[in-house]
């Protein structure tokens, strides 16, 4: 496959990524309450952060699938420490998030972002994993209406 066929492929994903990651931002600081400032701050955080979390997951990837096909054990050896590493930055950006994010918000804050956060995560994955689920919440009907007769 040609380097520009692969570009084109993964641009949907990449500007489907983006507006979700903005979405994300928007409600985020609508929750939270954020000033014009803090806003500012927080994109700037949150968006670093997702960018290195998709880097870092495009090595752990490319590591796994060079791992599977490696045949030398030394070899092998070489790239699964390469691989845990990689897994463990991976897992480091989480405290980064917290480090970064706490001076920003303010301890209680931080915990209601992460409250946040683990619902949207929650909501997208169940969305995600069952589909038609989302849609029979929105089928329910509504409750007739109350008239107030004065």
């Amino acid at each position: 496959m040609q380097p520009l066929a692969v570009f084109a492929e993964s641009a949907p994903s990449v500007a489907k990524r983006n507006q979700l990651e903005e979405l994300m931002i928007w409600k985020m600081s609508d929750e939270l309450k954020l000033t014009a400032k803090e806003e500012k701050s927080f994109s700037e955080i949150i968006k670093d952060l997702n960018k290195k979390k998709s880097d870092l997951n495009k090595t752990l990837q490319t590591s796994l699938e060079s791992l599977v096909k490696i045949q030398d054990k030394k070899k092998l050896e070489l790239e699964f420490s390469l691989y845990k590493k990689n897994l463990q930055s991976f897992n480091k950006i989480s405290e980064e998030e917290l480090d970064k994010l706490k001076p920003l918000l303010g301890t209680e804050r931080t915990v209601q972002y992460l409250q946040i956060k683990q619902d949207l995560a929650t909501r997208i994955k169940a969305t995600l994993t069952n589909p038609d689920a989302a849609m029979k919440d929105e089928k329910k009907p509504l409750p007739a209406p109350k008239l107030i007769i004065e």
